[in-house]
């Protein structure tokens, strides 16, 4: 007897929470190496389902302000490890069809994560989620935007469908702050101190940037029953 979670149409179930913060390279890149792993496996036997949860890689960042992210990352790390380590995210960010860019301010996530919850719970929440995310790593990582700012933050939201004065009127709340609290404690309490975080099926955990034959095996491992495809885009979700 099979032991694959299936749905009412006898698919199979993959279901990925994410554990992540929305200024972390390696959360983009994995992102993507995730998205490559997907395309790579055909997923018509398969019912797939995303979600992200947040974590504070900096919870010390000011909530009322930003600051310059190079002078941030100077505060907290030797010279000669922003030097290599950028380095070595540009490299293989491009690999990945990533552009990061090291200028701009850098504030607090936490808002970011609570619209992040907020369209979770629209109709719809989690394309909404997946399609946020995406919006939020771009404007940070490639835009050079403040994702501390109100105005940032609305503008995305506005990208993805979202009425621009519901959106000012939520983040002007104290609206799903215990949640997103609650979440990010959870976390750590869980033991994450490193993201991204994965974990398949409720079954599977890996920690950071994987490449895409790990998520492909994690799947196997967790269940699935899949065959591999050659393929040369990747599936954005």
């Amino acid at each position: 007897m099979s032991t694959h979670k299936k749905t009412n149409k006898n698919k199979q179930q993959l279901k990925i929470d994410i554990t992540s913060d929305n200024i972390c390279p390696w959360c983009y890149i994995g992102k993507r190496r995730l998205e490559n792993a997907l395309s790579q496996i055909n997923l018509s036997n398969i019912n797939l389902s995303i979600n992200w949860y947040p974590f504070e890689l900096d919870p010390n960042l000011p909530r009322d302000g930003s600051v310059m992210k190079i002078d941030r990352y100077k505060e907290k790390f030797r010279k000669s490890f922003i030097r290599e380590n950028l380095s070595e995210i540009i490299e293989i960010g491009k690999q990945e069809g990533i552009h990061f860019s090291c200028g701009g301010k850098i504030g607090s996530t936490f808002d970011s994560h609570r619209l992040l919850y907020y369209v979770k719970q629209e109709e719809n929440g989690e394309k909404k989620q997946n399609d946020l995310i995406d919006v939020l790593f771009r404007a940070y990582f490639e835009q050079e935007q403040d994702l501390s700012d109100h105005k940032v933050l609305i503008k995305l939201a506005e990208e993805i469908g979202f009425d621009s004065n519901k959106i000012k009127e939520f983040l002007q709340s104290d609206q799903y702050k215990k949640e997103v609290e609650q979440e990010i404690n959870q976390s750590r309490e869980g033991d994450i101190s490193r993201v991204p975080h994965f974990r398949i099926n409720d079954r599977i955990e890996l920690s950071g940037a994987q490449h895409p034959p790990i998520f492909i095996q994690a799947f196997r491992k967790a269940g699935l029953q899949f065959k591999t495809k050659q393929v040369n885009s990747y599936i954005y979700f």
